[in-house]
């Protein structure tokens, strides 16, 4: 994985060809994890998606969608009053975002140049598509996170020396380099 500035000021996300599929199998899951908790089809309108009108009183059971939208307020029925409104709009624009992700990543165009064999997937990062590509790391991180019980950075050793959450923890940590890279370059310029 390397991030390159382009001198427009975007970004260019390099990633091997196993790592884009990777990112995109992930984001893929995040995409149908989100569908499966949506009451609503996503609207193709990005401006409609966004509103924040629709959702359940109850948060979701799922750890990792309890975790990508927990209580706004302590209290019960202030959570599930604010939930009730907002919960839709959150969920879509989260899913706005995941397809932006996977989109960009392009793994089901054909490549521009066909003689070009080097397993390398190179995506663009502009000042558009900058939050997006945030966001949706962030919520494959929580994600991840809450599925193996990463609650605390003290969980991090220990899920690290488990074999069976040692390669998703490696995953948690290689999304959070392209983020923490991803972030330092744009505070760098």
């Amino acid at each position: 994985m390397r991030l390159l500035p382009l001198p427009d000021g975007s970004l260019r996300l390099r990633l091997d060809l196993d790592e884009a599929r990777l990112l995109d199998q992930l984001t893929g899951q995040l995409i149908d994890l989100l569908q499966s908790h949506s009451r609503t089809a996503l609207d193709p309108d990005p401006l409609f998606a966004s509103l924040e009108v629709g959702g359940s009183h109850e948060p979701p059971g799922d750890p990792a969608l309890a975790r990508l939208f927990p209580d706004a307020y302590e209290t019960g029925d202030d959570a599930a009053q604010f939930r009730s409104l907002t919960e839709q709009g959150l969920l879509n624009r989260k899913l706005q975002d995941a397809l932006e992700v996977t989109s960009e990543l392009g793994l089901g165009r054909p490549p521009v140049d066909a003689e070009d064999d080097s397993g390398i997937v190179d995506a663009l990062i502009t000042a558009d598509t900058l939050t997006p590509w945030v966001r949706t790391l962030t919520a494959l991180r929580l994600a991840i996170a809450a599925r193996i019980g990463l609650d605390a950075e003290s969980d991090h050793p220990r899920l690290l020396g488990d074999e069976e959450t040692r390669g998703t923890v490696l995953v948690y940590d290689w999304l959070g380099a392209i983020l923490d890279s991803l972030l330092r370059m744009l505070t760098d310029e």
